[in-house]
């Protein structure tokens, strides 16, 4: 991409038009943020989250009567029944990091974390990363209107120091500090896990549901 100067000089009191200067911009160090919508793994995965959010409930029993109630369960990578969609996230994690430059060739993906999380009426989560991992993603299961946002942040902390205001903060441009999604139900949303996330808080009485996962990377045994 090039950006056209056009530039003129005073000399001896006479205005000097001058040809068009041309900037060369090279978007480098730049952030990915991986979207798809894959709701074929949602008839498969609701009865397992169910069952998990339920234990947590069984076992908390007063939870849902603590401010801002935020339920997450135990790790669910390991129930046989949602083998599809753990190799699903397992695969795309790979080639993501392989398709960003990682010499993945002796590598393999393993799970650090896979759980079911509820945000209840007016539960949300700061701003947080995932120290350890590599990847870091959602899928969502219920998104009532109204409820959470994900929002990322700009992972150059040294830009907010001399950030100048932005023309229009609805438009996504270089001076943006932070995006946010509105996730559709079977949406995914994989990142980098260095890139700073964090959700709004849920304004519906009804709870927000996803499944949070984060991946390390290890060498094979090949």
């Amino acid at each position: 991409m090039a950006i056209i100067i056009d530039s003129e000089d005073t000399v001896e009191n006479k205005t000097v038009a001058e040809a068009a200067t041309s900037i060369t911009v090279e978007y480098l160090f730049q952030t990915g943020i991986f979207r798809s919508n894959s709701e074929q793994y949602l008839d498969m995965v609701k009865p397992i989250f169910k069952k998990a959010i339920d234990k947590v409930k069984k076992d908390n029993p007063n939870i849902l009567k603590t401010v801002y109630p935020t339920l997450l369960s135990n790790n669910i990578f390991g129930e046989e029944k949602a083998k599809p969609l753990v190799d699903y996230i397992a695969r795309t994690s790979w080639e993501i990091l392989n398709n960003q430059g990682y010499d993945m060739d002796k590598m393999n993906v393993f799970f650090l974390d896979m759980f079911c999380q509820e945000h209840h009426k007016y539960s949300g989560h700061d701003t947080h990363t995932h120290p350890g991992a590599q990847i870091t993603g959602f899928y969502f299961i219920d998104v009532p209107k109204n409820s959470c946002r994900v929002i990322y942040q700009d992972p150059r902390q040294a830009k907010y120091h001399a950030s100048l205001m932005q023309r229009d903060m609805s438009q996504v441009t270089l001076s943006s500090n932070e995006i946010n999604f509105e996730p559709k139900i079977g949406d995914f949303f994989f990142t980098n896990s260095w890139l700073p996330h964090s959700f709004t808080r849920n304004a519906n009485a009804k709870p927000m549901k996803f499944i949070h996962f984060s991946l390390g990377v290890g060498y094979n045994n090949e």
